[in-house]
């Protein structure tokens, strides 16, 4: 870029779509309704985390900001070229919509093990065009989007312990969070908020309507899902908490699979990893900052499963499938048969067998242990459970584990 934003005033959002128009030479973003949310995000960056970001820190979100803005300008000019994007059907898709660190990751790489089901993975997600029409990266088309992710996370290496899997596969090469990843490119994720955002922008997550975000997610699909034939997806995203109904208004054939986990378990990891987070301000974390950051993520973490308990009640219990973080480690085949079998569906004897050879070939210790507890980050027992209280009631799990209720 010819601008060095990393001593330069944060840039508008005007500002960010023109360099992205600039460096494509597109000028065709889509929807203009998605612009809100790069709107609101400017304006979080800029009240509450320029100054406090070193210049590397700066350049890296400008960076994201305007590779996301030159992705979205692709993907319309992919989608106007060629009328086989917007034909593609996409019916029936698994989607697990619990709460970040309830064990949705680990419930959708089981689900992507099934030799039937697509999912999408982060190098799509960097580089999605042109459409992949169902074959894997070309080795610069990887190395791209490798760069990229290792030089954002590069200010962070303890996100690896929290995410293996991206030891495992690779950054580039792991499953992608539909919602996080697919949905940045519209400015609309709580990854964005995660990573440098603030109390604007957390207000446009809880309160706009994400129906343009959640067109752009289908969109994204169809593009990603050009040339291959006979499978659904299996998708995956703790933000769609936040916009439930929209999500399932654009998907009414999807089934809803909402994971959980023991609260003390749950917000604990959450807590750490959102600390850990703050290290992409480029600055060391402090250990004030860490609970800081910790009671910050739990605020939005009960605001969006409040949100989310209603969205459920206004859509229907009948579409949504209930799964216990516990009950799949302790029999994980166990556990996809249920949803399968709530889905109509069989688990096949190959999805069996590769399911217990990726638990056998992936102990959850491997690549470190994420140690953690909810006590460092001023988590008091009572007022957690007060403050989750319909949550607890509702689904049973709190501080104390009540496993017989998802049995």
């Amino acid at each position: 870029m010819s601008t060095d934003w990393g001593a330069a005033d944060c840039p508008s959002a005007e500002a960010l779509i023109e360099q992205a128009c600039l460096e494509t030479g597109l000028t065709d973003m889509g929807d203009p309704a998605r612009n809100a949310g790069l709107r609101a995000f400017v304006a979080s960056l800029r009240a509450d985390t320029w100054a406090s970001m070193t210049a590397r820190a700066r350049e890296l979100a400008v960076d994201f900001l305007v590779h996301n803005l030159k992705a979205r300008l692709r993907l319309t000019a992919d989608r106007k070229a060629d009328p086989a994007i917007p034909a593609q059907r996409i019916d029936s898709p698994l989607i697990v919509v619990g709460p970040p660190r309830s064990g949705s990751t680990l419930l959708h790489t089981l689900l992507s093990l099934d030799p039937d089901n697509m999912a999408v993975e982060h190098w799509v997600c960097r580089e999605p065009s042109p459409p992949p029409r169902g074959n894997g990266p070309s080795p610069d088309r990887m190395k791209a989007a490798e760069a990229r992710m290792n030089e954002l996370f590069g200010l962070i290496p303890d996100i690896f312990v929290t995410h293996p899997y991206m030891i495992e596969e690779g950054t580039a090469g792991a499953l992608a969070e539909c919602g996080s990843d697919i949905l940045s490119i519209a400015s609309t994720s709580q990854q964005m908020w995660c990573f440098w955002g603030g109390e604007t922008y957390k207000r446009y997550l809880l309160d706009a309507d994400h129906t343009s975000a959640l067109r752009f997610h289908r969109e994204f699909l169809q593009h990603a899902q050009v040339g291959q034939r006979g499978k659904r997806w299996a998708l995956k995203g703790s933000d769609h908490m936040l916009w439930l109904s929209e999500l399932a208004r654009e998907y009414p054939d999807a089934r809803l699979i909402w994971t959980h986990r023991d609260l003390a378990q749950q917000l604990g990891s959450l807590a750490s990893v959102q600390s850990i987070l703050l290290g992409l301000r480029g600055n060391p974390v402090t250990a004030e900052e860490r609970r800081a950051q910790g009671r910050q993520a739990i605020e939005l973490q009960h605001a969006s499963v409040e949100k989310a308990m209603r969205s459920r009640e206004a859509i229907g219990d009948d579409r949504f499938i209930d799964v216990s973080f516990h009950d799949m480690m302790a029999d994980p085949v166990r556990t996809v048969e249920r949803i399968y079998a709530a889905s109509g569906l069989s688990v096949s004897d190959e999805h069996a067998r590769r399911i217990r050879q990726w638990v056998a070939d992936h102990p959850p210790t491997k690549h470190g242990v994420h140690k953690h507890s909810p006590e460092e980050f001023g988590m008091d027992r009572d007022n957690v459970n007060d403050r989750f209280a319909r949550y607890v009631e509702r689904f049973g799990f709190g501080f104390g584990i009540r496993p017989e209720v998802m049995a």
